[in-house]
């Protein structure tokens, strides 16, 4: 039994000539899998938090050397964690905390 189940699954593997090759990176595809990241990340946090990480992160967007590049980690956010993040991270972080405090004022989440 267990030599035709092993045949049988072994006969359902796709040749690696019919695999569909990997899809590459785009900016929105990056800046999707940040803004999904941060939202994990922010759900948790009271809204004292998310007002100060939100202010010190649009502080470091509004400087002078700030870019808005999709992966290269080079800015840092005081109390944020010992990171650096790209400057689309930085965008989808305040992105996100605008967009949850906007829940929240609504009261969305009452039926």
């Amino acid at each position: 039994m267990a030599g035709f189940l092993l045949n049988r699954w072994r006969r359902g593997k796709r040749p690696e000539s019919q695999k569909k090759p990997a899809e590459p990176l785009s900016d929105e595809r990056i800046m999707a899998g940040d803004r999904m990241n941060w939202t994990k990340t922010v759900v948790v946090w009271d809204a004292a938090r998310r007002a100060t990480i939100a202010a010190r992160a649009e502080a470091v967007i509004a400087s002078g050397g700030f870019e808005n590049n999709a992966l290269e980690r080079r800015f840092h956010v005081e109390g944020l964690d010992d990171q650096a993040h790209s400057g689309a991270s930085l965008l989808a972080l305040t992105e996100v905390i605008r967009a949850l405090d906007k829940f929240e004022r609504n009261n969305d989440n009452q039926p």
